[in-house]
């Protein structure tokens, strides 16, 4: 509502044309007069032309309140309103922040409470940085040792401005010019100020650079940098920034959407209409960066332009800047002077090896490109480790601007190109950051080439700045085909349009925990896994972690952590602010994990899986278009065998049991339930027919084992059930003498017993060799270092031998101990287990990504592929959509309300997966 009020007032609708719901809203007249002041002055809009002047009357205290206002939020300089400001109350730029500064002297506030482009316009015209602020609040703080003195802050601040860069096409206008000032100035320069006086603003290329430059440093006269909607500028790599922090402002708010927005192929009012942002904010923004050196103006015959330069502009030299980038570690100390060189042939705009001279020159570069979308841990991959002195003025541009052009590519590839994996030896967790950088250069020549008119690096945080009509418009206009590296940040991803086809995530809810669950539900196949809603509390181990000493655990916007399992109660913290999704992640040990890339390589041969024949990818298959997209596919090793779910139900049914799906999907119940079983209070015993044994045999085993009965001697409760919650929580026993002893979960004294059980049993001679061998087995099951988890419901954890078993020959014994330790070897498939699917090209696996490049370069990426890639991408979001619908509502409920947004919708309910289904969790 208040977004209502704001528009309103911009427009200049009074209150009797507002609208009745606002006026209901704001109760009064007044309470309007007093946001339109505060919105006034947020903005900084002039006095005349807008209801400011209706309810302020003195104009004169109106703008001094506004300049009040400016320096205690540390906005920027109003430079749109230096013609009333520097005329009118005579505060220049220049006076503007050494006030400021000196009030932050005073608070002794850190120079981080500075934001972006205010310290960045500071560092331009004061030349205080962030360590020369550091010097300054020493000295003022030995002034404070002296009694009863106040320190003179002031007297440490420079008097004068440094020599700003100036471009020839600015102009220049007079300021506030008393007469005590004319008594100072050379005739030169008081020929200057009456020229200006007198016919009003000049162009600074046609003015001699020393006078202007004097009579600048003086406050006598101010720049004005114009454009109109017909101009065109370009953003090289910056230079001269500083990276502090965001205010989130109307104007800084701007600045960085049109960062991401502008390009030299795109005139200004072109990119107001694409934005749907009036075109005087739009020139307000564009001026700035042309002021603070972030763009450059171009220009057609700068050859015509140079002859009308006056002769001081063509030997005139650039202004020493100690830092490209200042970042938080520059130590000013350690560069060395670097002295002004001249230039001896000047031209009208700025030379950069980045961008072309003209709009006719790149003329050819103009069209539909490739954008790769990134996100910001590649940009502190890249300013992080100590990869290349130049390469991280190219990562501060990726990261502030929200783009790097085709036009900056071959310098960002000329820094890439000085990173080797070879000095990645010793950096231990460091060595990514030479991965990243050496796989982004790779991907950047292959997939460059694509488009005639080349690629753009696009920073997905950016694009979500702007509203979401705006990105799509955005995207269509610029873009025929979008890349993302994988995997994407998952603290928003981007809400892809119809058009241009995307090969990445497809929806928010691709990149989020979500799309974990519908992998799992939707192949079978997967770790156990547990999502905890937001507020959720632990207070045990859940008991499908059972036999795990590894968990991997993610919370809902953050990388994921391997922690052990007597740990897991720690994540009680994270859940009171997020939901946190948790994994089996090894028995013993970490598991192993296997990258594989999409689309499949179904040539190779060998010794190798055929991972395109894996059960789980044959069953996802059927849901995700693996072969009209790229990206990668994580299969786990946890230790424990996954053969996938019988009976598998796509749809999730929350609340539902076992035999109720049976019944609704038509399966006779009773032709399962033919196993001879017996309920544990946490395990299900198995009788397995193999070959018969003798009765003498069978008898004594049944003598010493009084609860291991056949079925025909017990109710159908005590039969085989869905190992669901409920059914481990509580077990129908029909009496003390025949409920089976405890298990080593819920006590380690059950398992000696247990075993004391089984080692006192007399067996007659005759069957005694069989019988040990039997007991042999059941114990090393029954080890608790080498339990799995009792919750797959095909991997019986106790298999009672049966009368055919117990003849086998202990050479057959052996010849499957050996086939299993073989099998395991040769990376069975069975142990294998999907974890993740990431959608994109990824920057960490060297033969991923040279598989995913070729495959784009080959088929993915022709026109008449395009259309199956968006056909895929609507495909799977609108099922994941309807799969997430399933996981927040009972049968019955209202699943209409879930609209995809820029966010991924949180979990209503905590959710677990086993045995191949998704279903909800009882908290046991």
């Amino acid at each position: 509502m208040s977004n209502d009020i704001e528009n309103n007032i911009c427009k200049n609708i009074p209150w009797s044309q507002l609208p009745s719901h606002l006026k209901q809203l704001l109760n009064s007249q007044k309470e309007y007069e007093k946001h339109i002041l505060n919105i006034s002055l947020k903005k900084q809009l002039r006095y005349r032309g807008n209801l400011v002047r209706q309810i302020f009357r003195d104009e004169e205290k109106y703008y001094e309140l506004l300049v009040r206002f400016s320096m205690e939020c540390l906005m920027l300089y109003p430079y749109h309103l230096a013609d009333i400001i520097v005329k009118g109350l005579r505060v220049t730029p220049f006076n503007y922040y050494i006030d400021m500064l000196e009030e932050l002297m005073k608070q002794e506030r850190s120079y981080d409470t500075l934001p972006n482009f205010t310290a960045a316009d500071c560092l331009r015209l004061i030349g205080v940085g962030r360590n020369e602020y550091i010097e300054l609040m020493n000295q003022s703080r030995g002034l404070r040792g002296k009694l009863f003195r106040k320190p003179q802050l002031l007297s440490l601040l420079p008097r004068l401005p440094i020599d700003v860069h100036m471009e020839p096409w600015w102009r220049l206008d007079i300021g506030y010019v008393l007469e005590n000032d004319i008594k100072f100035v050379s005739d030169a320069e008081k020929d200057l100020i009456d020229k200006l006086i007198d016919h009003g603003s000049q162009t600074l290329g046609e003015l001699d650079h020393k006078i202007v430059s004097s009579l600048y440093k003086r406050g006598l006269v101010y720049l004005d940098v114009p454009i109109t909607g017909a101009d065109y500028v370009s953003v090289p790599p910056l230079q001269g920034f500083v990276m502090n922090r965001l205010t989130g402002d109307y104007f800084e708010s701007l600045l960085y959407k049109i960062f991401v927005s502008i390009d030299e192929h795109t005139s200004i009012s072109e990119l107001a209409s694409m934005l749907q942002i009036e075109l005087d904010s739009v020139k307000q923004a564009v001026s700035l960066y042309c002021r603070l050196g972030f763009a450059h103006k171009k220009f057609d015959n700068v050859e015509m332009n140079i002859n009308k330069l006056h002769p001081s502009w063509l030997n005139r030299a650039n202004p020493v800047r100690q830092s490209p980038v200042t970042p938080l570690t520059f130590d000013s100390a350690l560069t060395p002077p670097i002295s002004p060189v001249p230039i001896p042939h000047c031209t009208v705009q700025s030379q950069s090896n980045t961008s072309p001279k003209t709009p006719n020159d790149s003329g050819a570069r103009c069209g539909p490109r490739i954008g790769f979308l990134f996100d910001s841990a590649l940009t502190a991959f890249l300013m992080m480790g100590n990869l290349s002195p130049g390469l991280k003025n190219h990562a501060v541009t990726m990261f502030e601007v929200g783009k790097l052009c085709d036009e900056s590519l071959d310098s960002f590839l000329a820094e890439l190109d000085k990173v080797s994996l070879l000095d990645s030896d010793g950096e231990g967790d460091a060595s990514r950051f030479f991965a990243h950088a050496v796989h982004l250069r790779s991907t950047i020549l292959r997939l460059r080439l694509l488009s005639p008119y080349g690629m753009d690096l696009l920073r997905q945080e950016s694009l979500q700045a702007l509203d979401r009509g705006t990105c799509e418009r955005l995207l269509q206009h610029k873009y025929r085909l979008l890349l993302s590296m994988a995997p994407l940040g998952r603290e928003g991803s981007l809400v892809s349009p119809i058009e241009p086809p995307h090969l990445g995530p497809a929806t928010p809810e691709v990149n989020s925990l979500w799309f974990k669950l519908y992998i799992y539900h939707m192949s079978g196949y997967g770790p156990p896994s547990l999502l905890l809603t937001k507020g959720t509390r632990l207070k045990q181990m859940p008991r499908l972690f059972l036999g795990y000493s590894k968990l991997l655990v993610t919370s809902w916007l953050h990388e994921p952590a391997i922690i052990s399992a007597t740990s897991l109660l720690s994540i009680n913290e994270s859940l009171k602010y997020t939901p946190v999704i948790v994994q089996a992640y090894g028995t013993m040990s970490t598991a192993n994990t296997k990258i594989v890339a999409f689309p499949f390589n179904t040539t190779k041969s060998g010794n190798e899986i055929q991972w395109h024949n894996h059960p789980a990818i044959t069953n996802l298959s059927k849901y995700i278009d693996l072969e009209n997209t790229c990206g990668y596919i994580t299969f786990v090793n946890t230790g424990v065998i996954d053969i996938g779910c019988e009976n598998h139900d796509p749809i999730v049914r929350l609340g539902k049991t076992t035999k109720n799906l049976d019944k609704n999907s038509g399966i006779d119940s009773s032709a399962t339930d033919c196993k001879t079983t017996i309920s544990n209070e946490n395990f299900n015993f198995e009788k397995v027919d193999v070959n018969p044994v003798s009765q003498e045999s069978e008898k004594s085993i049944q003598n010493h084992v009084p609860t291991l009965n056949t079925s025909d001697k017990f109710s159908p409760a005590d039969e085989l059930q869905s190992p669901n919650e409920s059914h481990f929580s509580i077990t129908p026993v029909k009496t003390v003498s025949e409920s089976s002893p405890s298990n080593c979960f819920t006590s380690s004294d059950c398992d000696d017993i247990l075993r004391e059980e089984l080692d006192n049993l007399e067996i007659s001679n005759n069957t005694k060799c069989e019988t040990n061998k039997c007991e042999k087995k059941i114990n090393n099951i029954l080890t608790s270092d080498d339990l799995m988890s009792p919750l797959d419901e095909n991997i019986s954890m106790f298999s009672i031998v049966g009368e055919s078993e117990c003849n086998d020959s202990s050479e057959q014994v052996t010849e499957e101990a050996i086939d299993n330790k073989i099998d395991s070897k040769n990376n069975n498939e069975e142990e294998w287990t999907l974890l993740e699917c990431c959608f994109g090209i990824p920057l960490f696996d060297a033969d991923a990504n040279t598989h995913i490049c070729d495959a784009i370069v080959q088929h993915l990426q022709n026109p008449e592929n395009l259309p199956r890639i968006v056909q895929a991408n609507k495909k799977l979001g609108d099922h994941l959509l309807q799969f997430i619908s399933q996981c927040q509502y009972y049968p019955g409920e209202n699943m209409g309300i879930i609209k995809r947004g820029f966010l991924a919708p949180l979990p209503k309910k905590c959710l677990a997966f086993e045995n191949g289904k998704v279903n909800v969790w009882l908290g046991k």
